[in-house]
């Protein structure tokens, strides 16, 4: 009797006093929330016009392409720790603060999932909006926590923050993390206000994390009041008004003792040297960001006004995207020019204000397919 070649090989491995267990032996090892986890999901283009992930559509500064050209040869060299100390002492006195209230991280998503996994545990209560950044969703399942999801209101062109129901939710909430301005509406949810950011961190239970990723284009923030209220922290990045999303630098705007305890699971070498001389050249000379942000808000307005001349639903925005919402498929549409926008939940789709050539093109495809699709 001829045998399988699978029982050959595992008679083999038995013989040499190995075993591979089988995958099903594997996953049984594996914490049943990270079975069931969820994970970041998106598609991306090689080719054409991206304005699908809200990056800034201006390369970085020559100055800092230099910079950064400087330090590449020493690639073989883990940097000094004195560059990341710089990078904390430049983000701190660009956020009116102290470099020990500074907690350096790669990218925004560093400090999320740097919270995420020293400030909770499996089973503790997060509080988030709906909608909000997807992330806080992934690490929420990648965490084994408990989700709760206050839904925004819509209010005519804005989203409103629901005030009373997130004060609600947050007494039974070990971590309360709130996008302001909101990804992916574009509104503004606490505004900044001292009033509305005392309550919310005297009802939570535990933290409150104030995700401002594009506070450069909403002009307000909390982070002076990380002294009046310790379990308040601030989470930034480097990948929208700076013009940086590949070189990957954000930062945590927090109490001492939480930047001692988050730096304590990190190391003086994560941030990679080329990303921290980026950083260091762009808050050395952080005035180049104001054309940047000028520039995207005066597009934003050519291509808010624009939709709503096709008689779209197009909400208004303070940040460097806008949402639309119809019941057409117009991914497809404008993917069939070259531009990819971003297909959320139920008839929503987020677009990035590019250049004011790409708005413009946004603009003039999409009302080419709406024409197209009424005359059939």
């Amino acid at each position: 009797m001829r045998l399988s070649l699978k029982l050959i090989y595992l008679f083999y491995f038995a013989y040499l006093g190995f075993y591979i267990a089988p995958t099903k032996l594997v996953r049984n090892k594996i914490k049943s929330w990270l079975l069931n986890a969820s994970e970041y999901d998106f598609t991306d283009i090689k080719e054409g016009i991206r304005l699908h992930l809200n990056e800034s559509p201006f390369e970085p500064p020559q100055f800092i392409v230099d910079a950064v050209k400087m330090y590449l040869s020493k690639g073989n060299r883990y940097q000094h720790p004195e560059l990341l100390e710089r990078y904390r002492e430049l983000a701190a006195e660009y956020s009116r603060v102290e470099p020990e209230n500074i907690y350096p991280s790669v990218g925004a998503d560093g400090s999320i999932r740097a919270i995420f996994y020293n400030l909770i545990e499996p089973g503790d209560t997060i509080v988030t909006n709906y909608p909000s950044y997807s992330m806080y969703s992934v690490y929420s399942s990648v965490r084994g926590t408990k989700v709760i999801k206050v839904n925004l209101k819509e209010d005519n062109e804005w989203w409103r923050e629901n005030i009373d129901d997130l004060l609600a939710q947050a007494e039974k909430a070990e971590l309360v993390i709130i996008d302001d301005p909101n990804n992916p509406t574009g509104s503004p949810m606490l505004n900044g206000k001292r009033e509305l950011i005392g309550q919310l961190a005297e009802k939570a239970k535990g933290f409150v994390v104030i995700d401002e990723a594009y506070y450069e284009f909403g002009g307000y923030t909390v982070s002076p009041y990380i002294y009046d209220y310790p379990n308040v922290l601030v989470v930034r990045t480097l990948s929208k008004a700076f013009s940086l999303a590949s070189y990957r630098l954000g930062y945590t705007i927090a109490n001492e003792e939480i930047v001692k305890t988050l730096l304590k699971s990190s190391t003086p070498f994560d941030i990679p040297l080329p990303s921290l001389i980026a950083g260091i050249t762009a808050l050395e000379n952080s005035s180049y960001i104001k054309d940047v942000i000028d520039t995207v808000s005066r597009n934003r307005e050519i291509l808010y006004q624009g939709l709503k001349n096709l008689n779209l639903k197009v909400y208004k925005s303070i940040t460097n995207f806008l949402l639309i919402k119809d019941n057409r498929n117009l991914q497809e549409m404008l993917m069939r020019h070259g531009i990819a926008i971003r297909k959320l939940y139920d008839n929503f789709y987020r677009i990035t204000v590019g250049t004011e050539e790409q708005c413009r093109m946004v603009i003039d495809k999409l009302g080419e397919e709406l024409e197209n699709s009424n005359s059939k």
